[in-house]
Order: structure tokens, then sequence, then C-alpha cells
């Protein structure tokens, strides 16, 4: 069953400014950091249970994450009867968390 996605704004920010930095790391990079998120985005769409539980809020929210293979970055999202959300594309090393108002929209 693939569910309908939708990115919180500043994951789309955040995820565009870290293809950004690869690709300006090393030309092609950047494209290989979005080729590997289409995949787990797709992996996620698919099967949105599967990704590990991160934490669940007080509001009862599960927050899932799944990896984005060979990057340090998470894809951090939740899910509900209707849609999936994108709640942050969160570096390994960055302070954990930061994005939890997100869930809210």
């Amino acid at each position: 069953m693939t569910s309908r996605q939708r990115e919180h704004p500043d994951a789309a920010e955040e995820f565009d400014a870290a293809v950004h930095w690869y690709q300006g790391e090393r030309p092609g990079l950047g494209l290989l950091l979005v080729d590997r998120a289409e995949r787990a985005l797709r992996d996620i769409a698919d099967w949105p249970d599967a990704g590990a539980p991160y934490l669940t809020t007080r509001d009862g929210t599960v927050i899932r994450m799944r990896t984005i293979h060979g990057f340090p970055y998470r894809i951090i999202y939740t899910v509900d009867s209707d849609e999936i959300l994108i709640l942050a594309y969160a570096h390994e090393r960055r302070a954990p968390g930061y994005w939890i108002a997100r869930h809210r929209g």
C-alpha cells in the first residue's frame, strides 16, 4: 500500500541545504543523496509502519525514522490514516528532537 506523503516546509529546506552542501563537496554526491532519499521515501510510502519508532509524543503520535543509506541522515516522519508527514531529514549529529514541534503541521 502506498500512502500520500507531505513534507514539512522546514524539512524540505533542510534537505535542499544538505543536497547543496554535498554537491559542493564533490560533484554528484548531492545527486546520490537525492537518489538514496527517494529510495527511502518509496520504502516509507510502501511500508509506513516499518520505520523504527523513535518516540511517542504526549498526544500519542508515533514518530518513526528511516535511515538514508550511505549518509548520516534519518528521515523522521509520522503516519496517520490518510498521509505520511515528513518532519525532518535529520543529521545524526544535529541536536536530537529539534524538529519535535513540527508534528502538529
